[in-house]
């Protein structure tokens, strides 16, 4: 009996979590499983070579029996029911296996959708498949001696006629009268404890520079209707010397990015905190991050978090809307006060990268309704604002209340929402356009001090009226879907203001500049009336006198000027870009710690070597 359990990623960084677990619980359990991983953005044929050579290593000449399963999500379900029919014409006599959300809520439309599958996992699958595995090892022992028996044993036509006591609670299947059986509720792991550790090859995971996903929990407790994560009702943690034991193995091995899964990461205060404790304290230049609902962080939690290394953690926090009355009918009890206090707070020291997502086409919330929402968490300035659309997602509260909602969505994944009794498609369609530009511009974190004097100068103080602005440009202009990048939209961002803003575009061309300086150093156009010649005598003895330098720098020391002009920038702006005021600037760049220092005009002075400082040239 060989078992192989397949995992279909999006990207190439990421790492399929649940494949592992069942892979490595059932190995455990003594059956012989391995797993493979391939993304979406593989050709299908390339992905079936992979697998039907992984099984012939495995197999040999053997006649065993074969169980290959495929984990089943939104962003690779079409890819997998291909593979699958792909797998069922090379491979006739294999079982094959679905699991993951996109199938286990609704196991009757997945085996008539795919009916290639022999047997779908309904809920958690380490267990059942393990328990599975144990069946079929038994019969193939100790009843049949080859896979076609084996075949013949179970299956005619999909139909399975084995006893009953065969196939565990969980799995889903046809029986001999050509009914699907299928487990009422989701099956759950209680005892997160018999879990093993998931990275089997993680010195492999780190070496290709994967994203390392874990769970230290699993369940949650709230019960938003747009999300299948509550469905359990269910939260079950893992025990914290276990927890603080795998975070262990993830420094020694040098990860570079470590996501916590768990739904929502800080419910529970004496179980969350001291794993953020030691994960603080860690040798490691490691970033972990965690998904949290910002509302219920405590001020003792507020005030640890203000004290990790920076760039050691990364917060991800839903907010979805501001309208309470927007939240109630989605079932989300949030503190949007209490929210914004905690995050104003967490970005005011700077230490953490904060992401905050919103969701458009939500029952009750209509065009001025998002726009508030937005400018909500705009104000707060998180390093990212994920604009994201609703997805009625089968088996959920809101699938079953879009009719109420005259929601319009798609049929096939991702589900996404095209238009709902408060916002038309058109609507929805310029958000979608919204969103392409918002990435592009402030999401990009390129033009933090242009768009901020865009937003306070075209937008009447407005970010979504700024942004909805410059989107209706992009749009009248024919630069959709362009992918830009930064170099682009900094070209398109002095186009926009040339035509729609000419009365600011001076201080405007001052701001662009230095954010382009800050990231984008190497891009030097003329349209963005560069002063580094006007001032290069002027630069060239403040960089030779190390007196004055290191006023700005204690530790510098001039060695030659290509690494000078690698790691800093001196440039002039008429521009201040803390004040707005128009008047001369000059600004340091520290391209080493991205970050910017004003200059005394007084220290930017042509003076010789001998009137203060030691002029080396070595």
């Amino acid at each position: 009996m060989q078992a192989y359990f397949i995992g279909i990623n999006s990207k190439y960084v990421h790492t399929a979590l649940g494949v592992r677990y069942v892979a490595e619980y059932c190995r455990m359990r003594g059956y012989s499983a391995h797993f493979l991983e391939a993304t979406v953005n593989e050709p299908i044929l390339s992905v079936l070579t992979c697998i039907t050579e992984q099984i012939e290593k495995y197999q040999g000449d053997s006649d065993h029996l074969v169980l290959i399963g495929l984990d089943v999500h939104i962003w690779n379900r079409n890819f997998v029911f291909d593979l699958g029919n792909l797998l069922r014409k090379v491979m006739p006599e294999a079982l094959l296996l679905l699991g993951g959300p996109e199938v286990m809520f609704r196991p009757q439309k997945a085996l008539t959708d795919a009916s290639f599958a022999d047997f779908i996992v309904c809920g958690e699958g380490e267990e059942v498949v393990a328990s599975f595995l144990h069946s079929l090892s038994e019969i193939e022992k100790e009843k049949l001696q080859c896979i076609n028996n084996v075949r013949k044993h179970f299956f005619e036509r999909r139909k399975i006629k084995a006893k009953k006591e065969l196939i565990p609670y969980g799995l889903a299947y046809i029986d001999a009268a050509g009914d699907v059986i299928a487990p009422k509720e989701p099956l759950v792991l209680k005892d997160l404890d018999r879990l093993p550790f998931p990275y089997p090859d993680l010195e492999q995971v780190v070496a290709g520079h994967k994203i390392v996903y874990y769970e230290a929990s699993r369940g949650c407790p709230f019960h938003c209707a747009y999300c299948l994560s509550g469905v359990s009702h269910s939260v079950r943690r893992r025990k914290m010397a276990l927890v603080l034991a795998d975070m262990e193995r993830f420094v020694r091995a040098g990860a570079s990015l470590v996501k916590f899964v768990d739904r929502t990461y800080n419910l529970d205060e004496s179980f969350y905190l001291p794993i953020m404790e030691y994960l603080a304290k860690a040798d490691t230049n490691a970033t972990f991050h965690f998904e949290i609902k910002a509302d219920i962080l405590s001020s003792a939690v507020i005030d640890f978090l203000k004290t990790v290394p920076k760039g050691r953690f990364q917060l991800e926090i839903g907010v979805q809307s501001t309208n309470p009355q927007v939240l109630q009918a989605i079932g989300r009890k949030d503190d949007w006060k209490k929210l914004r206090e905690n995050v104003s707070s967490l970005l005011q020291a700077g230490n953490i990268h904060i992401h905050m997502d919103l969701i458009a086409g939500l029952p009750l919330e209509d065009l001025k309704s998002f726009a508030r929402s937005f400018d909500d968490v705009f104000e707060l300035h998180p390093h990212a604002l994920q604009l994201g659309f609703l997805k009625v997602l089968p088996g959920t509260v809101m699938e079953q209340s879009a009719k109420q909602h005259k929601m319009v969505y798609m049929d096939q994944p991702p589900y996404e929402i095209l238009a709902t009794k408060y916002v038309s498609y058109k609507e929805i369609r310029f958000l979608k356009i919204l969103e392409e530009v918002f990435d592009a511009t402030a999401n990009s974190g390129r033009f933090s001090f242009s768009l901020t004097y865009l937003i306070k100068n075209s937008g009447g103080g407005s970010a979504f009226a700024f942004f909805a602005m410059l989107t209706e440009w992009y749009r009248e202009n024919g630069k959709v879907g362009l992918g830009h990048n930064g170099i682009e939209t900094a070209r398109l961002l002095i186009e926009f203001v040339e035509e729609k803003c000419q009365d600011i575009l001076s201080s405007f061309r001052e701001l662009l500049r230095l954010d382009v300086l800050l990231h984008l150093p190497n891009f030097k156009p003329d349209w963005l009336a560069w002063r580094t010649k006007i001032n290069y005598e002027k630069a060239t003895e403040f960089w030779r006198n190390e007196t004055i330098v290191c006023k700005y720098l204690p530790d510098y020391t001039f060695k030659n000027w290509r690494s000078l002009h690698k790691k800093y920038a001196l440039e002039e702006f008429l521009c201040n870009p803390w004040t707005r005021e128009e008047e001369s600037v000059y600004i340091l760049v520290n391209y080493e710690k991205l970050c910017l220092t004003r200059i005394e005009t007084s220290d930017i002075i042509i003076k010789s070597s001998k009137d203060g400082g030691t002029l080396k040239t070595e």
